[in-house]
């Protein structure tokens, strides 16, 4: 086939699609461990292709799963450990560390998705980061203003709105001329820097305001402590604590059989009881066992909440073997021989297995060993290339489905792909509102998205720009002009109303909110079907 003829033209071949599918360069996916067009057309094939995009849209429901649990029981808490263990105050390890653990499905995607796209059609990018943005100001937003109408509060806002809608209008001109230029992706590094800088600048600023104003109180109190005479105060009341059984802080773990041992050590345990679960969460935690279960084994989790900081002699130490040799394969480094002979995933699994066996000679079962918390750098890097390698199976399986059903990959962006990195904000967030915290959940709404924009747009295409030595030119679309104006237009809506309405958020406003979304996304359907452009 010749390599002018775009994989979507296969229903021009129809007697020999399998064939089209194996030899046309376009329909090669790029970064992937398996070419899902030709496991659709060549092992399933033509007369089976429902049951074959079935079988793909389970498999992508199960992908999503996987980042997510991957993002959040793996990733998270390996970035809080390496923050205490680089000693970074809470502030600076929520705004960096924990936001970029939050948001690492929306980056890795859009890295994942600008390093496959050919001819530079970077719309799943950009109608995912797009997308997300969108939906998350518009409904995560509005459904927490249904849940909880409050007032919200006023310079966190408005400082994360404002740079937000600056980030939007400087990535519509960067992508207005069909260029990325070096200057532009970094500037967008430069831009969450900034962001950075004040916002935790604002903090310590804050916090030497309420300082001086205590120490004002304080002042005033002992002058008129001073006028009145002294504040009597009741006798302070002693407790005896010889009959209090206090427990002891070390942790033992009672003898059991080797067999139990086994199962302690390597089977996941959940924080809640089976049955205290209800049916829909029993059905989940069956569905993402297989996932849990495959975690569980390749990357080590320490947790200071737990005892012993989650340290497991047995597993931990089978950790050094599975994690070194999962990241071997996964990044297909591990399949290259050294002078033709010797793969280095061998040369990684002797390594791994003399670590493994010294690591259980050197250390007891019951008592981490001084070094456990270098464990979270390992379960980091692991997760990384495993949050990286599951965000390129659904980058090429969402291309997959855009080619089979002749949808561009800016709407496929901005919806199953964005929708799908925004379910954990928007649990999480609603969540928040729910219990009270409204404020906490209103932020993430714009904070979140804030960083995952400037991130997934700054890093991917600073690494391409530099690797070519060129700017990247991207293919401009009606569409893409489309999601840009309405992220533009939900974040300076948000700016007049809020203000003007006091900072309260109604549920009038959350139905606005919503009714916005349904307008933005009827707008791109009616564009995507080429009834409107």
């Amino acid at each position: 086939m010749t390599a002018d003829i775009e994989c979507r033209d296969y229903r021009n071949f129809p007697n020999d699609t399998c064939v089209f599918m194996r030899t046309t360069s376009d329909c090669k996916l790029e970064e992937g461990f398996i070419n899902y067009l030709t496991f659709l057309f060549c092992t399933i094939g033509d007369k089976l292709l429902p049951l074959g995009l079935t079988i793909l849209a389970a498999w992508l429901f199960v992908l999503f799963i996987g980042l997510g649990v991957t993002a959040d029981s793996y990733f998270c808490p390996a970035l809080r450990v390496i923050a205490r263990v680089l000693k970074l105050s809470e502030n600076i390890a929520g705004v960096t560390f924990l936001a970029f653990g939050n948001g690492a499905p929306d980056i890795f995607s859009a890295i994942a998705a600008v390093s496959s796209a050919k001819g530079g059609d970077v719309g799943l990018a950009f109608g995912a980061l797009f997308g997300a943005g969108v939906f998350v100001t518009t409904v995560v937003a509005g459904t927490i203003c249904l849940v909880t109408p409050f007032r919200s509060i006023q310079r966190p806002l408005l400082r994360d709105i404002i740079f937000f809608i600056i980030a939007s209008f400087a990535a519509y001109v960067a992508m207005y001329d069909g260029k990325i230029y070096l200057y532009e992706s970094l500037g967008f590094i430069i831009m969450y820097v900034v962001y950075l800088i004040v916002l935790i600048g604002g903090y310590f600023v804050n916090r030497r305001i309420k300082d001086r104003r205590a120490l004002i109180q304080a002042a005033h109190t002992e002058a008129a402590a001073k006028t009145y005479g002294s504040i009597q105060t009741p006798e302070e009341t002693t407790v005896s604590v010889d009959n209090i059984n206090i427990p002891d802080e070390s942790y033992a773990q009672p003898d059991v059989s080797f067999a139990l041992s086994l199962r302690h050590a390597f089977l996941p345990r959940d924080d809640m009881p089976w049955a205290e679960r209800g049916k829909i969460s029993k059905f989940f935690s069956i569905f993402k066992m297989p996932v849990s279960l495959l975690l569980h084994f390749t990357v080590p989790l320490v947790d200071y909440d737990k005892p012993e900081h989650n340290w497991n002699k047995l597993l931990n130490s089978f950790h050094l073997l599975s994690g070194p040799l999962i990241v071997s394969f996964l990044t297909q480094l591990g399949f290259i021989k050294i002078k033709n002979v010797f793969p280095i995933w061998a040369v990684v699994g002797i390594v791994g297995t003399i670590l493994c066996f010294a690591m259980l000679i050197l250390t007891e079962h019951h008592s981490k060993p001084r070094y456990h918390s270098g464990f979270a750098f390992l379960g980091f890097t692991v997760s990384v290339v495993w949050i990286y390698s599951v965000a390129n199976e659904i980058v090429n399986l969402l291309t997959t489905f855009g080619i089979v059903f002749d949808i561009s990959n800016t709407i496929l962006g901005l919806t199953f792909l964005a929708w799908g990195n925004s379910l954990s904000d928007y649990v999480s967030n609603v969540v928040s509102a729910r219990q009270g915290y409204p404020n906490m959940g209103i932020s993430a709404c714009y904070g979140g998205p804030l960083l995952n924009f400037l991130m997934g747009l700054g890093l991917p295409f600073t690494y391409v720009t530099l690797k070519t030595g060129a700017p990247y030119a991207i293919d401009k679309s009606l569409l893409q002009n489309v999601i840009a104006y309405f992220l533009f237009g939900s974040l300076a809506g948000t700016l007049l109303f809020i203000p003007l309405n006091k900072f309260f958020y109604s549920r009038r406003f959350g139905i606005v909110l919503i009714a916005f979304y349904v307008a933005f996304l009827a707008l791109a359907i009616l564009i995507e079907t080429h009834i409107i452009g």
